[in-house]
């Protein structure tokens, strides 16, 4: 049962990109700045994905055991999402000027890692997995109360814009 899921998650994968690339092709949506926006995006997603290895690390110093199966799906997921998280605000930034960027790109990973954390926690019933989400979580609530704070000073009437 498990090759299904894993096999058969690939293959939609591999259909939903290429049927996904080719209509793309036909409306003129594969030029240089969709390669640079998922280019600059994978690069984001390797800075996640070296995180995630990092917790994985420091969950394996503190007695947490996972075997390899679920070590690299947490990391695939990782990587992936992130990836599709970070395009889709590539994008969205290059589109349409968005207000205060920073800190809604920081409210996503905030809710991408304590999501993620609650999730294997409830998975594998074991609490420990949400020490590992505190760093993350913490650099992205002082990212946001930073730029917040440059923000109101860069702008004292407080429009947002």
């Amino acid at each position: 049962m498990e090759y299904v899921g894993i096999f058969g998650g690939l293959t939609l994968g591999i259909l939903g990109w290429f049927f996904g690339r080719e209509a793309a092709r036909k409306r003129g949506g594969l030029d240089e700045m969709n390669n640079y926006i998922w280019t600059k995006a994978r690069s984001t997603s390797w800075y996640f994905t070296a995180a995630a290895i990092y917790v994985l690390m420091t969950l394996e110093l503190l007695g947490v055991e996972l075997s390899i199966i679920p070590a690299l799906s947490i990391l695939l997921f990782v990587h992936l999402s992130s990836w599709a998280v970070a395009g889709l605000l590539y994008s969205s930034r290059l589109i349409q000027n968005v207000p205060n960027y920073t800190i809604v790109l920081s409210s996503v990973i905030f809710a991408f890692f304590l999501l993620f954390f609650v999730c294997v926690s409830l998975f594998t019933d074991n609490w420990k997995f949400l020490l590992a989400a505190i760093p993350p979580i913490l650099m992205n609530t002082i990212i946001m109360v930073i730029v917040a704070r440059k923000a109101k000073r860069a702008n004292p009437n407080g429009n947002g814009t």
